[in-house]
């Protein structure tokens, strides 16, 4: 017998985060980095546990998307403007900038990064499929049991395809000798 695994109960800290190393990663990266910009175009802020560190990353992509910057204080600037409609509540916007922006990582790891958010994100998914499931044995009447096994199965495989689709972009792309 051992003793419990204490780790499990310790909060991520964000210099260890995912989320935070990626968005960091993007906002270190300018305005030209096409590895920041396949990333954008295949996460989803609903990928991120945080919604906040969602928020952002929604924030970015859009952004890099109409070639805007996506620096600490261009974010600040763009989500102040917005008023109340920013996806970030105002007395949010500048500690999280802050958490993010001042770990530095270098962009060459933003697919790394985010392949470990695609993860994360993948196994939130399957672990809500099975409570969702779970449910459904208990409250829908039984001919609508398989329907619902179809549905969620899609769902995730979808969720799959996509995360394996990202994953192969380096051994999917040809070599010149």
């Amino acid at each position: 017998m051992h003793a419990p695994d204490v780790e499990d109960d310790v909060p991520v800290q964000p210099l260890i985060e995912s989320e935070v190393l990626l968005l960091c990663g993007l906002m270190w990266a300018g305005t030209h980095h096409p590895a920041s910009d396949e990333v954008c175009r295949v996460l989803q802020p609903g990928d991120f546990y945080d919604p906040h560190y969602g928020a952002l990353f929604g924030v970015i992509a859009q952004r890099r998307s109409a070639g805007r910057p996506v620096d600490a204080g261009s974010l600040r600037s763009a989500l102040t403007e917005m008023g109340d409609r920013a996806p970030l509540p105002r007395a949010s916007v500048h500690r999280v900038l802050l958490e993010v922006a001042m770990l530095r990582v270098v962009p060459e790891l933003v697919t790394d990064y985010a392949d470990q958010v695609l993860g994360y994100s993948y196994r939130r998914q399957f672990q809500a499929m099975a409570a969702a499931l779970t449910h459904a044995g208990v409250s829908l009447p039984e001919g609508e049991l398989f329907a619902a096994l179809v549905e969620h199965g899609r769902a995730q495989r979808a969720a799959w395809e996509r995360r394996q689709t990202f994953r192969r972009r380096d051994v999917e792309k040809p070599t010149t000798m």
